[in-house]
């Protein structure tokens, strides 16, 4: 009897269960998608701050090298992050607090990416958890190990925009 009573509850149970597993996986959807719009906005924070940066010394940080790429928060380029900070919280109200930190991606063992490639064009990367591509990498950067990002910011495209076809 208690076998009876069992089967005739598993849909339940099944569903529920269904029900709870497609919950987590929207909840950890939406973590990501809010993740990556943290990125995002750092990213566009940062590309403020660079060219803030370009109007004053008519470069891009780092400025005594033509070209240049790392990662922001390695320790190794403390100095690139520092002159990136400084325009950035010159630049920013939001950064002008000495209390707010310097951007940062929400997720340990992750880190922006930029990539100096002339005193007059620069790109910044970061990895993306909703819709990850792979489609930036770090190839042509000697400096800094094979890395691959899926979203980035180029200065001459932004700058420059391609004209809309009518």
């Amino acid at each position: 009897m208690n076998t009876d009573r069992f089967l005739t509850r598993l849909p339940l149970f099944i569903a529920l269960l269904l029900v709870i597993g497609g919950g987590a996986a929207l909840l950890t959807r939406s973590a990501q998608q809010a993740r990556d719009t943290i990125r995002k906005h750092h990213l566009d924070d940062i590309e403020h701050a660079l060219y803030f940066a370009r109007d004053l010394h008519g470069t891009y940080p780092p400025y005594a090298e033509t070209e240049w790429c790392g990662a922001l928060n390695d320790p190794k380029n403390s100095a690139v992050k520092t002159a990136v900070e400084e325009a950035l919280r010159a630049q920013h109200t939001k950064y002008s607090n000495p209390q707010k930190p310097f951007p940062t991606d929400p997720l340990a063992g992750h880190d922006y990416f930029y990539w100096k490639h002339s005193p007059a064009s620069f790109e910044l990367y970061s990895i993306l958890e909703a819709a990850p591509t792979g489609e930036k990498n770090t190839s042509g950067c000697a400096q800094s190990p094979l890395s691959f990002y899926d979203y980035g910011l180029n200065s001459v495209l932004r700058e420059n925009p391609l004209p809309q076809s009518l």
